[in-house]
This record gives structure tokens, sequence and C-alpha cells, in this order.
């Protein structure tokens, strides 16, 4: 997956096209009807052809638990891909961000500046609680009421509360959310485990850190190699706490690691983690830092690699292991989940 990570043109990309079909979907026809429709008032689900009425509630339940059982199982084998890529916190709080950056780099902190920012961000925010409310009423008739102003009640609260929900949670809660509210974020570490990848830094490259002059090359072309595993952490955890180790000792610029400290790492976080300290639960796996650390690396030591999207086992003796006990215990239910769902189908 490190391709996907490593091209930030292709993840704008799976941004752009998953919004794009989000607020697509309502406008979908499949046989006369809207594609996709949680029909509340006349009490059916209409899902790209499949028609559910209240009597099949048992269908619904059982085709989202194996979308849940399925998201686990691909964040069990791929991490959280999902998180970083997919997610709609995620998908809008890049395109909130790319509205602010937009006005910043245009506007050049003018005082009306954050009036633009929040007009389209206002914008957005309404967009997305009309399609949220035409994915339970049809869409047509609900777009024409709102053009109109003869919007009920429940529904003007509707739109109105995801559209404050969208606005604050990709506009001001941006770091908040994915760390303290959203519940599969606490789920997510007991889905892992040593095979299960995640976003790593490669300590015995790049320790010890530190700024050094341009074109000295990586430590493979220095000849200094890679430091030993143990050696490496304890650099690690030096720059980590300093208050408790004390401050690093000062390195010759052809003994330091391929790390020049430049934070962009961090900065480019979405939830402000350092990679350097080791993998963290809080963790995305968007790319962020691998991109910010490739940038740097190409231009002081001509090389990339020091941040990977790989599993914590890599390299050593022990190969991938695809079916493990936890993968075993996802399995079985997503399997007999898809075979009722397919019989209950093909009978129905």
């Amino acid at each position: 997956m490190n391709w996907l990570l490593r091209t930030p043109y292709l993840r704008t990309g799976l941004t752009l096209a998953l919004l794009a079909g989000f607020y697509g979907l309502p406008w979908l026809q499949w046989n006369g009807r809207q594609a996709l429709l949680l029909d509340l008032v006349q009490r059916r689900f209409d899902l790209f052809g499949l028609t559910l009425w209240p009597h099949d509630v048992g269908l619904l339940l059982a085709l989202l638990a194996f979308a849940a059982v399925l998201l686990a199982l691909f964040t069990h084998l791929a991490g959280r891909l999902w998180c970083g890529h997919a997610c709609p916190q995620t998908l809008w709080s890049q395109l909130f961000g790319w509205v602010e950056r937009g006005t910043r780099w245009a506007l050049q902190g003018a005082s009306v500046e954050p009036l633009l920012r929040h007009a389209l961000w206002a914008c957005l925010a309404l967009a997305t609680g009309l399609t949220v409310v035409g994915l339970f009423t049809p869409f047509h008739p609900l777009l024409m009421r709102a053009v109109q102003c003869r919007l009920g009640a429940w529904e003007t609260f509707w739109i109105v509360f995801y559209a404050a929900a969208t606005w604050g949670n990709a506009g001001f809660l941006r770091r908040h959310v994915c760390r303290a509210l959203c519940p599969f974020a606490r789920v997510q570490p007991l889905l892992a485990d040593a095979h299960t990848p995640r976003m790593l830094y490669l300590a015995p490259r790049g320790e010890p850190r530190g700024m050094r002059a341009a074109g000295l090359g990586s430590v493979a072309a220095r000849g200094r190699g890679l430091l030993d595993p143990t050696t490496a952490q304890d650099y690690v955890f030096r720059a980590a706490h300093p208050e408790l180790a004390g401050s690093m000792p000062l390195f010759a610029a052809d003994r330091l690691g391929d790390c020049v400290d430049c934070r962009l790492c961090v900065s480019a976080c979405p939830v402000g983690l350092d990679v350097r300290e080791g993998p963290q639960a809080d963790c995305l796996a968007c790319g962020a830092c691998l991109v910010a650390c490739n940038n740097v690396q190409h231009a002081t030591m001509g090389t990339s690699g020091l941040i990977r999207y790989t599993r914590p086992d890599h390299g050593l003796s022990a190969p991938r292991r695809m079916l493990r006990p936890a993968t075993l215990v996802l399995l079985v239910p997503l399997c007999v989940l898809g075979a009722w769902l397919v019989a209950r189908l093909f009978a129905g």
C-alpha cells in the first residue's frame, strides 16, 4: 500500500471521487425510483433495485452486520486505511482543509478571509445536510421544497443538525473526533497484531537525528549503515523524553542518521502525532507524514523510505501469516453472513 500513500495525487483523487459519490447518491435513479432511499413515510428501503419492507428488517440488519465485520477484517489485514482515506470524518476534514488553505492563499490574511471561509464551509455543510436527509426522503421533492422555503419542521431540524455536525466536526474538531469521539478508533487496537501494517519510522536508519548540510547522502551512501535496534530505540527515547534522559550527545555530521529533525512529519499529521516515537493507536495511516518525510529525504539525502507503511515484523525471519487466530474469528462470521444473505436474496 506504500504506492498509494506515497502519491498525494492518488489520495486527492480518491477523496474527490468518494465525495462526488456521496453527493451524487440522491440523484441516482433505478427503474424510475431513487436508487438509494430509506423512505420513512412509505416504510420501504430501495437499494439499487432491491426493495426491503418492514418485515425485512432482519435482512437489513444482516447487511449492516456484514459491512461491519468486513470493515473489521479489512482493518485487521490492511491497517487503518479506511480511517485515513475513506472515513466521512477524514473526507470532510480534507475538504474543509482545502477551503481553508485556499481562502488564506487567495486573500493573504485579509480581514474578510474568515468570513469567506465560514461562508463556504456553511454552503458545504448545508449541501451535506440536504444530501443526508435526501437519503431518507425523496430527494427531488425535498430539493424543490428547500428552494421554495417550504421545508417541514422535522426536515429543517435534521438538515440543520447534520449541517452543524459537519461544520463543527470538519471545521473545528478535526483532531479530536478521531482521537476521543470515534468508537471505531477505540476498537481498532484490538484488531491489530504484529502482522497488521501501520505507519513506522525506521529508527536504525534515522537515528541519531539532527540537522546537517545537504549532499552528504544517506547512511548507506556514507557507509555508516544501520544502527542496532537497541541503540536506535535508546536515541528515540532520549529525543522523546529529554527531561528524563537528558540532552542528546553531539555527533559528527557523518555519524548522524537520515532524520534531519525538521518535524515536518509532525506538522503534516492531521492529529499531531510524532511517528518517530513508535506505533501509536491514534495514527490514521493517512500517509501525510510519509509524503512530508519523503520530500525532505529526496532533497537532502536523495533517497526515501525513512517512514514506511509496513507491518512491525517486516524484515524478521518469520514470514507474514495471512491466516491468524483473529483473522479466522472475523472470517467465519463474515462467510456465514455472506452465505445467508446470498441464500436469502436468491430465495426472495
